[in-house]
């Protein structure tokens, strides 16, 4: 049947389901590396104890490395003196020393599975019971609005995804419904001769599964040329990367690849087949 040969409607197709593909892998990649993300910038929030004159910053540090909750490796005594040469250099600024208005500070993370209000809060209030702590300072809200951001990012591209979906839909019905009509005579001649419909659909369903096939292959090499990209420009993501998660997203683009159009085909052809003899000369 010519349902079997490569049409330009095919390569159409291809494309448009790949494009869903692509937006749905993306999708799944960044739900799944969302939580991973959240705990990897968690770890690197920087909570500031800023000390009194003439603290004790051996004390600070050995309190802070009692507290379970505090990475140790992370804790970092910087002194007045350091903040306002740092100044200096980032505003071109010549500061005066003794008119310093900086104080020595330590700063530390948080582990991320112990990241949360009440832990900061608990934390908080232990430094600054010490002698040497005069405040201590964090950002809660920073956490809650990057995953929020990410959640609408992903949501986003769902959504654009679910366009597509509705999109490749038609395109897939159409390209079934121009190779069926081009083969209107020889599949009413089948019907007449005692060919199920099962036995007739079959090499449609499987152009339809050879376009899903063909998305497939252009969606997962998009998205490695995506991730490929990205580490070129911003390396550190690696960090977050996680190849399982990596499969996973392909796995699902695969079925998903497969199974739009075999559905899609077979729901079209099952409309074409259900045509009377008269609505074949239209």
């Amino acid at each position: 049947m010519s349902a079997t040969k490569s049409k330009p409607t095919h390569i159409y197709s291809s494309i448009s389901v790949a494009i869903v593909m692509f937006l749905l892998g993306a999708f799944v990649l960044l739900l799944l590396h969302s939580h991973n993300l959240t705990n990897i910038i968690k770890e690197k929030m920087n909570i500031v104890a800023e000390l009194e004159k003439d603290a004790n910053s051996n004390d600070v540090i050995t309190l802070m490395k009692q507290q379970t909750e505090i990475r140790n490796e992370s804790i970092k005594y910087i002194p007045k003196s350091e903040a306002i040469a740092t100044m200096s250099n980032n505003l071109k600024i010549d500061f005066d020393e003794d008119s310093n208005p900086f104080s020595d500070v330590v700063t530390f993370n948080i582990k991320s599975s112990d990241y949360n209000s009440d832990v900061l809060k608990k934390i908080k209030l232990a430094l600054e019971d010490n002698d040497n702590v005069q405040s201590v300072y964090y950002e809660d809200l920073t956490i809650q609005n990057i995953k929020s951001n990410l959640n609408k990012v992903a949501y986003a591209i769902f959504s654009i995804g679910l366009i597509f979906v509705f999109l490749a839909i038609i395109i897939i019905r159409n390209t079934i419904n121009l190779s069926m009509y081009a083969d209107r005579w020889e599949i009413k001649t089948m019907e007449l001769i005692g060919a199920k419909w099962g036995f007739i659909k079959m090499p449609y369903i499987k152009t339809g599964i050879l376009v899903g096939f063909r998305a497939f292959i252009i969606a997962a090499i998009s998205i490695m040329a995506l991730l490929i990209l990205v580490n070129i420009y911003f390396p550190n993501i690696w960090e977050i990367v996680n190849f399982f998660y990596i499969l996973i997203s392909l796995g699902v683009i695969f079925v998903l690849a497969i199974i739009i159009p075999a559905i899609t085909t077979n729901a079209a052809a099952d409309k074409y087949l259900k045509k009377n003899m008269d609505a074949l000369y239209e």
